[in-house]
């Protein structure tokens, strides 16, 4: 994992570098890259955790190296925050769309600074936690299906694997009925709770694959929800989630599924449906969270969702499916939120 010692400052002036310095201990290391050809360099082979960027470099705008800094660290936790001499450069809301996490005027003061910097380390590890839960669920899923066949190779000939087969439909059928009668829901968006969307994508994966129908899924994240949070509260976060899954579940067909994946994303099941069905499911929930207002305590506000679309491959597991949607998703946030990728 990135060390949150190691900071990145990418400006053409040594001034900030000094700044930084001097507001910070030794236990922290700081390098210089003054064109962004060096700052992609120091990013892949130093592997800082964040980076502390001028809004313009002589050779490279700082829109154009944001894109490359978070293409480069797509799947991986970085913060990227923002420097400017000038106060009016850009709005808020035109910075983060860069890419960027946060902004700091220059020149800075320490205390200033060791703020901004705190921030970001707070934002990282959040990252870092949401990483390893997502790497643990794959690991774990991907283990258990690997072992399963193993013992199915070593044990069962042709006509003992038509009679598994069988079996495992008899299982499926009964495991449905079971989730059926007591699925927990999360208790926040009455979606599927975690642990039942978990163990509905490992039915639905086996389902597909015993009777050879397509599946789907879709990964729906919120955009900058932390900023909800920031501007209206905790209990509008809540409302916002509401409201959401809400929109998730009234946008499904009959025979859908739809749960909670964690924090602000949600995770729809859509059984029997090819690619095409699939975005037009995931360009309906899109559409219909836009065009929703959300009201609480007397102020009203909008939220957008970004999504990603995969379909189940043949022989693949359950982890590596949702890993290409949300995957898929990360490329609509890359590519302006708000969007449907696939």
């Amino acid at each position: 994992m990135e060390n949150p010692a190691r900071i990145l400052i990418v400006d053409d002036d040594k001034t900030n570098l000094d700044a930084a310095r001097a507001s910070c201990g030794s236990d922290i290391e700081f390098r210089l890259a003054t064109l962004s050809r060096d700052a992609m360099e120091e990013l892949e082979g130093w592997n800082p955790a964040i980076v502390f960027l001028a809004l313009d470099l002589p050779d490279d705008p700082r829109r154009e190296l944001c894109s490359r800094m978070r293409a480069a660290r797509a799947r991986m936790p970085l913060q990227i925050v923002l420097m400017s001499a000038t106060e009016h450069a850009e709005s808020l809301d035109s910075i983060l769309c860069t890419g960027a996490d946060d902004f700091i005027r220059t020149p800075f003061e320490g205390l200033e600074f060791a703020l901004r910097l705190k921030a970001a380390t707070m934002r990282l590890a959040a990252q870092e936690q949401l990483v390893a839960e997502r790497e643990f669920y794959r690991q774990a899923v991907r283990q258990e299906e690997e072992l399963s066949s193993k013992l199915l190779d070593k044990q069962m000939n042709l006509r003992e694997t038509l009679a598994v087969f069988t079996q495992k439909k008899r299982v499926v059928d009964t495991e449905d009925k079971r989730l059926a009668a007591d699925a927990r829901y999360d208790v926040l968006t009455g979606l599927l709770s975690r642990q039942s969307l978990a163990s509905r994508i490992e039915l639905e994966v086996r389902r597909a694959g015993t009777e050879d129908h397509p599946l789907c899924g879709i990964m729906v994240d919120l955009d900058r929800f932390k900023s909800v949070n920031d501007d209206y509260g905790t209990l509008a976060g809540d409302e916002t989630l509401r409201s959401v899954g809400e929109a998730v579940r009234a946008s499904l067909r009959k025979g859908d599924y739809a749960g909670r994946f964690g924090g602000e994303e949600f995770f729809a099941i859509l059984p029997g449906a090819r690619l095409d069905v699939a975005l037009t499911v995931a360009e309906r929930i899109r559409s219909r969270v836009e065009a929703g207002k959300i009201r609480h305590e007397g102020k009203t506000f909008q939220v957008t969702v970004s999504l990603g679309v995969a379909e189940l491959k043949p022989r693949e597991v359950p982890g590596e499916w949702v890993a290409r949607a949300d995957s898929a998703m990360y490329r609509s946030k890359q590519l302006g939120r708000n969007r449907v990728e696939a």
